[in-house]
């Protein structure tokens, strides 16, 4: 993998993603790029995307309550403006590989009453404030692990991880972080996609008592994941709102709560 990114190279890269993006849309005027440059532009766009999704940091998010491995992700923490927070995809990420009990990461972004105006894409952050998905924990093992980040934005970021000592089948499990479906594959290694409208718990006590959330402090060196007994859960009671948010155009909407309906990414 190449050199991280330094926030100035990274400001530097994306902002150079945007503008051959948009000289792509150009089709009059004298900006109009000609017809046979076009497919050379496009090129250097998804250059300049494929050496971000590179060269981002491979940060550290969680660590593992059975095995105490850590949990590294690509990730930007640098602004919304990445295309890495958008829902729409453009790059192939290469992910550290995780221990054998992860499952699937969900998050949370706290904007403690920014705007975030440089979001120009379509982001699905999560609601503000750390939550659980009882639908998940209700599989055979499974525990989640809190932790936070704070962003060059400011903003909180909440990653939760989930993992479990116990076979979970990929059908079972829900749309990662920032995304509205999951593709999976069966145990006959056939392939097909979903989406979770399962509803959320904000009330996290009885998970931490029970040892069902727990969490790291990702500000320390050290592969730990703490439980109740080991000191007052630190995300409980936290500031935010508890719907899932949408961020695009530099305005944020909310979208209520998962209400356990079916539902159809494609249809929104």
């Amino acid at each position: 993998m190449a050199d991280e990114l330094t926030q100035e190279q990274r400001d530097t890269l994306v902002r150079s993603i945007y503008q051959l993006e948009a000289s792509l849309y150009v089709r009059e005027g004298p900006d109009v790029i000609p017809k046979a440059e076009r497919p050379r532009t496009r090129e250097r766009m998804y250059a300049a995307i494929a050496e971000y999704a590179d060269r981002l940091p491979r940060v550290r998010l969680s660590v593992c309550p059975y095995c105490e491995q850590p949990l590294r992700r690509v990730f930007d923490p640098f602004g919304l403006d990445g295309p890495w927070w958008h829902v729409d995809v453009q790059a192939k990420y290469e992910e550290p590989v995780p221990c054998e009990h992860f499952r699937v990461l969900l998050g949370a972004l706290y904007f403690g009453g920014r705007t975030p105006v440089e979001a120009i894409s379509d982001v699905r952050p999560g609601p503000e404030v750390p939550f659980v998905v009882p639908k998940l924990l209700a599989l055979p093992g499974m525990i989640c692990v809190a932790g936070r980040l704070t962003l060059a934005t400011g903003d909180s970021a909440y990653p939760l991880a989930y993992f479990s000592d116990q076979p979970t089948r990929a059908i079972d499990l829900h749309q990662p972080w920032l995304r509205t479906m999951f593709w999976f594959t069966d145990d006959d290694g056939s392939t097909g996609w979903s989406a979770s409208n399962a509803p959320l718990e904000f009330d996290l006590r009885r998970f931490v008592e029970n040892g069902q959330f727990r969490w790291t402090h990702l500000d320390q060196p050290a592969n730990r994941v703490y439980v109740a007994a080991d000191e007052p859960c630190p995300f409980l009671n936290l500031p935010g709102t508890p719907e899932l948010q949408q961020v695009v155009a530099g305005n944020r909407e909310f979208l209520g709560v998962p209400s356990g309906q079916p539902m159809d990414p494609f249809g929104e």
